[in-house]
C-alpha cells in the first residue's frame, strides 16, 4: 500500500474563504488592467486574445471568460474600439491622410480600415474628419448658446 502526503491547506485560505475570493478578484483586475496596458502600447499591431492570455499566464478561454465578465465585451472587440479612438485622435489633431492614419495603426489596407471605422464611428472616417472640421468652423463664426461649452463630443 502506497502512502501519500497530503498538504495541508494554509491557514490564511481555511480561516478566510472570502478574502482569499477577494484575493483572486484582485488578481483578475490586475490581469485585465495589465492587458489593456499591453493594448494601449501595440495599437499598430495585430492582436491575438492567445497573446494576451500567454501574458496573463492563463488559458486563452478563461482570459477571454474573464475580460469580458470585468470589462463587458470581447478583448479583440475592446481592441478594436482603442484603435479607433486613436484613429479619431489623429483625425482630429492631425493633417494625417486616412491612408496614412490606418498605416499608423496597423492596417495594410485603408479600405479595411474605413470599413472597420465605420462599422465602430457609424460614418466613415473621411466624412468624421470633415463633420469635425465643419463643427470646429461653425464654432469659431458663432458664439455658443449660454447653456452649451465649446467641448466637442466624440461618437463612441
Amino acid at each position: 500500500m502506497k502512502t501519500v502526503e497530503i498538504e495541508q491547506p494554509k491557514p490564511a485560505m481555511q480561516n478566510n474563504a472570502g478574502h482569499r475570493v477577494e484575493s483572486c478578484e484582485s488578481e483578475a483586475v490586475r490581469k485585465i488592467e495589465q492587458s489593456i496596458a499591453y493594448m494601449l502600447r501595440h495599437l499598430d499591431e495585430p492582436l491575438q486574445v492567445a497573446t494576451l492570455a500567454a501574458r496573463a499566464g492563463i488559458s486563452p478561454s478563461h482570459f477571454f471568460a474573464l475580460f469580458k465578465r470585468q470589462i463587458g465585451c470581447a478583448p479583440i472587440d475592446y481592441f478594436i474600439r482603442l484603435r479607433m479612438q486613436h484613429a479619431c485622435r489623429l483625425l482630429d489633431e492631425t493633417m494625417l491622410s486616412v491612408k496614412e492614419v490606418a498605416a499608423v495603426l496597423g492596417y495594410d489596407d485603408q479600405f479595411y480600415f474605413s470599413r472597420v471605422f465605420k462599422a465602430v464611428n457609424n460614418v466613415p472616417p473621411s466624412r468624421y474628419r470633415t463633420s469635425r472640421s465643419n463643427y470646429g468652423e461653425r464654432m469659431e463664426n458663432s458664439s455658443p448658446p449660454p447653456a452649451l461649452s465649446k467641448e466637442i463630443l466624440i461618437p463612441v
